[in-house]
């Protein structure tokens, strides 16, 4: 009898669903908030897919549907692990400055964990601007008090933040007179803010280190030559760059570094053991050397955080965040 019994208990512990892998021989569609297969979204998102079919071994594929449709895919989807989200702070940036309801926020998804960063945004001038990063910039408007700069950025995301940011610290350390001669300009792609500058109606971009570096090589038409002259964050191995938080910007009083962190979202009701296999894959992708020289290539960072750290960090970023623009100026004042 006790055989007999030993014999069911070990069938019904083999049919259990928790001993089942949930990924293994599965299709899997990682949704990301671009529609652009270029930038930094879809570059990423692209690299750790290869490593998660390998250590998942599942068949998936990166669908660059846009950040309505795929925060909508995410309300939407069934919570069983086969769609998720490979997003970065637009996912909860969207939501703080109202360009998403509050049915987008955090509280409303499930955070796995943290696949890579991005610490290349930046802003960037001509580079035969009369300053080299946003320090001397500032340091000009108050050396020439009849003169303004303009720097395009896009609304509802890190570009905004990034603007706010630099403008609050004018303010703050120099004064409504300085502060109140940076202006915004709306922009759009790279590209369109690309013309913006060449045609003069920009003084300063906002971008992408990758998407602007060949703008900043020497012998670079004059007409087109850039300069990068305010990074959100250092980037590992480029230690000559002009950077936020050495500059002395600050954010609530604090060095405002920012790298653009990416991490996988899943719908609300995800079971914990979807959460365990992305943990056990992220942490083999993050622990084999040619994923962070793939990452490093294209002055990514391959840093990761399992599904609970990460949940942690991003909530924290985000309400961080929150307090200062509870604090800033509406946009439309600073057109």
């Amino acid at each position: 009898m006790k055989k007999f019994l030993a014999f069911v208990l070990a069938l019904t512990l083999c049919a259990s669903p928790a001993m089942a892998a949930v990924y293994e021989g599965q299709r899997v569609r990682i949704v990301i908030g671009s529609t652009s297969v270029s930038g930094d979204s879809y570059m990423i998102a692209d690299i750790v897919n290869r490593y998660l079919q390998k250590y998942l071994k599942c068949s998936s594929k990166v669908d660059p549907v846009g950040a309505n449709e795929a925060l909508a895919t995410i309300r939407t989807a069934a919570p069983d692990g086969l769609t998720f989200m490979i997003f970065h702070d637009m996912t909860y940036l969207g939501v703080l400055f109202g360009s998403y309801g509050s049915e987008y926020a955090l509280e409303n998804m499930v955070v796995g964990p943290r696949v890579g960063q991005n610490p290349g945004s930046c802003f960037a001038a001509k580079a035969k601007a009369p300053y080299s990063d946003l320090k001397e910039m500032t340091e000009w408007l108050k050396a020439n008090p009849d003169k303004t700069v303009r720097l395009s950025v896009e609304l509802g995301g890190v570009s905004q933040i990034a603007f706010i940011s630099y403008y609050m610290w004018v303010k703050e350390v120099y004064g409504d007179d300085v502060a109140g001669r940076i202006r915004f300009v709306l922009g759009g792609s790279t590209d369109t803010k690309l013309q913006q500058i060449w045609d003069g109606n920009t003084d300063v971009i906002f971008a992408d280190y990758s998407s602007l570096l060949q703008y900043t090589a020497a012998g670079v038409d004059e007409q087109l030559a850039l300069k990068y002259v305010g990074m959100l964050d250092n980037i590992p191995g480029k230690d000559n760059l002009p950077v936020y938080g050495k500059m002395g910007i600050t954010m609530g009083g604090k060095p405002f570094y920012f790298a653009k962190d990416f991490l996988i979202y899943l719908p609300k009701g995800t079971p914990d053991n979807v959460l365990a296999e992305l943990d056990d894959a992220v942490a083999k992708m993050s622990a084999d050397p040619q994923f962070k020289e793939d990452m490093a290539k294209m002055t990514y960072a391959g840093n990761t955080l399992a599904s609970k750290e990460a949940r942690e960090f991003i909530y924290g970023k985000r309400d961080a965040i929150a307090k200062v623009l509870a604090e800033a100026p509406d946009m439309e004042d600073l057109e």
